[in-house]
């Protein structure tokens, strides 16, 4: 069994065509899932989400999904009033009702069960909700607080999917194997190419590989900076620094 998984494409058209081709250049897949993050803060957010539903792929909600959930005024925690009711009017006028009520209507998580005590979840931050990230060097006391269930019980899954960190890794934490995707859109290590992760199952375990592609990175920024969105020199600085402001085991993620 193979499975691509992306995540934290961010409007980017560009990036997304970029994997898909990618993708075809691999052997076939027996699911893509894409782990939420779809539109927020890129320029092509309608044509990233027709993209997406036409691949045929399972989608599950990341947090700035959510953000078209939100009545009028309720801003997320950690933003600004008016910088996000600007964004999230010009991102619901680009997306129109319908795809809008989409992104809002997604499921938490996607599981895969390729054979008992195997098994793949994929998630947007962690098991539990849409914003807590688990960062490449979270010591495993805190991993222990995050990803233990209810009474300190062992987690069901034996794989554990994610991204909104948008950094590309894997750890091992209790026998099991967690692995952050990376970011299609907006890569935040450094590295400004596209990323995405194969899953193989081979009948005795999972296998993870980290792909980078290519794609044309100042045409977007460009595009983010005359296309009309708000903060969009903000959004193309970001892009072409592949790096939050902050470092990344510090910083509490906004991922915009």
């Amino acid at each position: 069994m193979r499975v691509a998984i992306l995540s934290d494409i961010h409007g980017n058209l560009e990036a997304l065509n970029a994997v898909i081709a990618d993708m075809a250049r691999q052997s076939s897949f027996d699911q893509i899932i894409v782990a939420g993050d779809l539109a927020w803060s890129g320029p092509w957010p309608a044509e990233v989400v027709d993209r997406v539903r036409g691949a045929g792929a399972a989608v599950i909600q990341g947090n700035t999904d959510a953000f078209f959930g939100r009545l009028p005024g309720e801003t997320p925690p950690g933003k600004q009033d008016d910088r996000f009711a600007a964004q999230l009017a010009w991102m619901r006028a680009q997306l129109g009702p319908e795809r809008a009520a989409f992104l809002a209507g997604l499921p938490f998580s996607h599981r895969i069960s390729p054979a008992p005590g195997h098994d793949l979840l994929v998630v947007h931050a962690n098991p539990t909700d849409l914003n807590q990230a688990i960062y490449p060097n979270l010591p495993d006391a805190e991993l222990d607080g995050l990803l233990l269930g209810q009474g300190g019980g062992e987690p069901d899954w034996e794989v554990l999917a994610f991204g909104h960190v948008h950094v590309p890794f894997t750890l091992r934490w209790r026998g099991r194997l967690l692995a952050d995707v990376g970011s299609v859109g907006l890569p935040m290590d450094g590295d400004p190419r596209a990323t995405y992760a194969i899953f193989t199952w081979d009948r005795r375990e999972w296998r993870v590989e980290h792909r980078r592609i290519h794609y044309p990175v100042p045409a977007v920024a460009h595009q983010m900076r005359n296309g009309g969105m708000p903060r969009g020199k903000h959004f193309a600085e970001r892009l072409m620094a592949a790096g939050y402001n902050v470092m990344v085991q510090t910083a509490a993620v906004a991922a915009e």
